[in-house]
């Protein structure tokens, strides 16, 4: 409670100063809120390795959140910047024997434009989690332990021809849990490739896709080796249909080739298909849809198979009452044929996500904030829980400049 209340005291001396920074591409906001969690240590049914079902009772508790968010939009003729960075604490009541979580987010955008016909953007996105969680950017299910998740993305764009354009991209993932236990699901994944885009006309273009990727699970024992390459080519195209319609699609094969000889190669189509509707300047509907082969969570299994769904809807009710929807639908398959344990079987793994929030503008700097999220994963893993869970809050949120 000490800790909430320095970041509460904190956060009103910045207050002072909100007029001087009016103008000023760095902003500082403040979120204060109040919330419920009905299941703490997400706890529900698991099957144990003998079959039978193993059920543990849910502890719900009350929570206050404090969050700190930064941003820098900083837009100048050739460059740009975009930073947002995230603390949060979170107090629980009634959670035995570690009852805080200190997380942070970090978000980097920045774009240079080297010259008329070549820029260069870089992209950064920094997770550090306490505890498992459906994760915001691609809802994958992490093991029972504080992690950090970081995805760096480099793009060297090059315009051929004034219709014709050829970006060299490369990718760097890293994914490290703190405890021994799970060092078997640490890796670090890096990704290059090329995507030649060739616009038709003023609506239309079409792309071609080819990428490298190499995981490396550098911590795993020898029993749990789920290190791989893999080699992507596809296509894809983007269509604005009209001004309020636009959606694009990629689609193609990848062959992953596993270090562990015992598993043959895997080819997978793949594709990605996104939709976004702006009936009016006030709403925006988005949608999503995805197919790949992706890594696992599992130590047993050495890959995924992942269909990934997900619509959001934002609408403002007036320049005061804004509200936001989103969900995501995600089924995660283990095959049998991939996996590390002699008798293994497969298995499928469903998550679901929801998540509302509606916000009321009180003043140029104030807000009032309600939000709800659900969640529900059904997992046939053995030793993994399926549970659902609700979450609650109600809150303050300040610019503080």
């Amino acid at each position: 409670m000490k800790q909430i209340r320095l970041f509460i005291v904190a956060a009103c001396l910045l207050a002072l100063a909100s007029p001087a920074f009016a103008e000023s591409p760095i902003h500082l906001n403040n979120r204060l809120r109040l919330g419920y969690d009905d299941n703490v240590y997400q706890a529900g049914e698991a099957t144990a390795s003998d079959g039978s079902v193993v059920t543990h009772d849910e502890t719900d508790s009350f929570r206050i959140i404090e969050e700190i968010e930064a941003l820098v939009n900083l837009n100048l003729q050739r460059t740009y910047l975009g930073l947002r960075y995230r603390p949060s604490f979170i107090w629980y009541s009634d959670r035995e024997n570690d009852d805080t979580d200190f997380l942070h987010d970090v978000d980097l955008n920045f774009v240079q434009k080297i010259t008329p016909a070549l820029a260069l953007s870089i992209s950064d996105t920094l997770r550090a989690s306490q505890l498992p969680e459906l994760q915001d950017e691609n809802y994958v299910v992490r093991a029972n332990d504080d992690n950090y998740y970081n995805s760096a993305l480099a793009t060297l764009s090059y315009n051929v021809l004034p219709e014709t354009r050829l970006d060299l991209s490369g990718r760097y993932i890293l994914l490290r849990y703190t405890e021994d236990a799970n060092e078997n699901d640490n890796y670090y994944s890096a990704v290059g490739g090329l995507t030649l885009r060739q616009q038709l006309a003023s609506r239309t273009t079409l792309m071609g896709d080819l990428r490298y990727q190499t995981v490396v699970y550098d911590e795993a024992e020898e029993a749990f080796n789920r290190d791989a390459n893999s080699v992507f080519a596809g296509l894809g195209v983007e269509q604005t249909f009209n001004p309020k319609l636009l959606g694009s699609l990629r689609a193609g094969v990848e062959q992953r080739m596993y270090d562990n000889e015992a598993a043959d190669d895997n080819t997978q189509p793949y594709g990605e298909l996104s939709m976004t509707f702006l009936p009016s300047p006030a709403t925006r509907l988005t949608g999503a849809a995805s197919y790949s082969i992706y890594e696992s969570d599992v130590a047993t299994y050495l890959s995924q198979n992942r269909t990934y769904l997900s619509l959001s809807f934002a609408h403002d009710f007036t320049t005061k009452l804004n509200f936001y929807l989103s969900g995501a639908y995600s089924l995660n398959q283990y095959e049998a044929d991939y996996a590390l344990e002699t008798g293994a079987v497969d298995a499928d793994e469903k998550s679901f996500l929801l998540s509302a929030r509606l916000a009321y503008r009180i003043n140029r700097i104030n807000w009032l904030e309600v939000g709800y999220q659900f969640i529900k994963l059904d997992s046939d893993l053995v030793n993994r829980e399926s549970y659902d869970r609700n979450r609650f809050d109600i809150g303050w949120k300040i610019q503080l400049f």
